[in-house]
């Protein structure tokens, strides 16, 4: 097996550095075994279509593939630390480059994830299972580009994600954060009390504090967009949703002073966490609810990137943890929101849809007043609305 890092750059946008590289087929299948399958939750992989018929037959004549993009967790960026990030043509030494090439040659199929170049590594795949003999054996000796990005943050691959796919005719937002789902555990699983739930798993929530990580995929995308509901066969609908989300984690990204931005949606997670766990088992079931979960993430995303009302969100929050500490037999309401919801006609609404918008509007409009109103109240003034 054969893989060389060739050159280091810098991306001042993103603020990380990326490895340009070459590597045989076997490497790289290797490297990115079970990748399909170590997603959550993955786009369909495209299977007896004709282009990718057309590509099998291409990649047994030799042809080469646009570069794949990669990346890497747990990758040693030591040899990066010597070299100015503003400079714009960074000639690492022989030394670092051979540094960062074993530190990512020793990573696991577990720590490198496929960003960009799911269908063409499906297409590798299948092609090998074609071959036989001397083929094969020509086949896997055949060179590959990537751009493998080490350590890089999940906000900012979020970001870069969305932008690369935003011209194009992309797979949907929701499919780009799923893909990324992997890095968001590896950002959140350093919580204190939480314990994520990979399908693989198979495990059912028995306790506060776990979540499944598909829960906590569409809840970035809900906290990200500001909307607990999408239309995702509506093109034009879901354009607009990944323009606000590039503008959104744009801002974030632009400066050392917005730096603080990029850990909001990791605050958000932590005060669920303690509000589940102040709510008791006995009310295991209240963020064991997608819908719920969503609708608070949406609410929150909409007040941060809302200048007027930032500055509310964080002593709404803890006052919401105060006062469901101090009304134990009904912590934030939740006998009110249970009764209220099952008031739900389910002749005029989607019931999922209606309950995250439900549990939205009264989350937003509790942080909108400071904690001034109940929780109570807020899910009552809310199921008006219905």
């Amino acid at each position: 097996m054969q893989f060389d890092v060739l050159s280091l750059d810098y991306d001042q946008r993103i603020k990380c550095f990326m490895v340009s590289a070459r590597a045989d087929y076997e490497w790289y299948l290797t490297k990115t075994a079970g990748s399909e399958e170590n997603l959550v939750i993955q786009r369909d992989i495209i299977k007896g279509t004709k282009p990718y018929r057309t590509l099998r037959a291409d990649l047994k004549l030799g042809c080469i593939l646009p570069t794949i993009v990669l990346a890497a967790r747990g990758v040693t960026t030591t040899p990066t630390e010597t070299y100015d990030a503003r400079e714009g043509f960074i000639r690492a030494s022989t030394e670092d480059l051979k540094a960062l090439q074993d530190s990512i040659a020793a990573a696991t199929p577990a720590d490198i994830d496929i960003v960009d170049g799911l269908q063409r590594t499906n297409a590798l795949r299948h092609t090998l299972e074609e071959l036989e003999g001397e083929a094969k054996i020509a086949f896997l000796q055949r060179s590959l580009r990537l751009e493998i990005w080490i350590g890089i943050p999940f906000y900012s691959l979020a970001y870069r994600m969305l932008l690369l796919n935003a011209g194009q005719k992309p797979m949907s937002m929701k499919h780009q954060i799923d893909i990324l789902s992997r890095g968001l555990a590896e950002d959140l699983k350093d919580l204190p009390g939480i314990e994520i739930i990979t399908r693989k798993d198979h495990k059912r929530r028995v306790r506060p504090g776990q979540f499944h990580l598909s829960t906590l995929a569409q809840a970035f995308q809900a906290w990200l967009q500001k909307s607990p509901n999408v239309d995702a066969s509506n093109f034009v609908v879901e354009t607009l949703m990944v323009d606000e989300a590039l503008d959104s984690l744009g801002v974030d990204l632009q400066s050392e002073r917005n730096a603080i931005h990029r850990d909001s949606f990791r605050q958000f997670i932590r005060w669920i966490i303690e509000l589940d766990a102040v709510c008791g088992e006995e009310n295991n079931r209240f963020f064991g609810n997608d819908t719920v979960v969503l609708g608070f993430a949406a609410a929150v995303g909409f007040i941060h990137k809302n200048d007027q009302l930032r500055d509310r969100l964080a002593p709404s929050m803890e006052r919401l943890l105060h006062e469901a500490r101090e009304n134990g037999h009904n912590p934030i309401g939740i006998g009110t929101f249970d009764v209220l919801r099952r008031s739900i006609d389910t002749r005029k609404s989607n019931v999922g849809e209606a309950t995250r918008e439900f549990v939205f509007r009264a989350v937003r409009e509790y942080i909108s007043q400071s904690g001034t109103s109940s929780m109570e109240a807020c899910w009552t003034q809310s199921a008006s609305m219905i």
